[in-house]
């Protein structure tokens, strides 16, 4: 008597055939082109959010730097080359593309130069020189950092772009 099992196949013997395969693969290239736009997507957005996060935090250590040392820092941000410059040259630094690249702009036409985006910060207060938006845009939004005239403190949220 031969044994037989008693678990079912789930193909036959000649394999599968060329539709199935061809369905298959599909089903794969379909999934891995709706994930790689996703993640573009997602990479674009952070790169915008992670700019406007980095200039918020240099314009706050630009500040403590002027309240501790006097004098006053310029900070500059050309598409992720951050940089800061004090000019009694004790709290600069030059912190290179650690910025992602966002296209950036501003709505006071003195913070602009040249593509460049420039914030004086100065005085007993640490003080920017006026206050304004300065926007950072990505393929899924716009971030905007507010900073105030007199005191410079910022805020950083993001807004839709229809």
């Amino acid at each position: 008597m031969s044994q037989r099992s008693s678990t079912p196949r789930l193909h036959s013997a000649e394999g599968h055939t060329l539709v199935e395969l061809v369905l298959v693969l599909a089903l794969l290239g379909s999934c891995a082109a709706i994930g790689a736009v996703s993640l573009t997507t997602a990479l674009g957005s952070a790169e915008g959010r992670g700019a406007a996060q980095s200039w918020q935090a240099a314009t706050a250590w630009a500040q403590v730097g002027v309240m501790w040392h006097g004098g006053s820092v310029r900070l500059s941000y050309d598409q992720g080359h951050l940089q800061l410059a004090h000019d009694l040259a004790l709290c600069g630094a030059d912190l290179g593309l650690c910025a992602p690249v966002a296209v950036s702009n501003a709505n006071v036409s003195r913070w602009v130069t040249d593509g460049d985006l420039n914030l004086h910060v100065s005085g007993r207060l640490a003080s920017p020189d006026g206050g304004g938006s300065i926007y950072f845009d990505s393929p899924t939004g716009r971030y905007q950092v507010v900073v105030r005239p007199v005191t410079g403190l910022t805020l950083r949220r993001g807004l839709l772009v229809r």
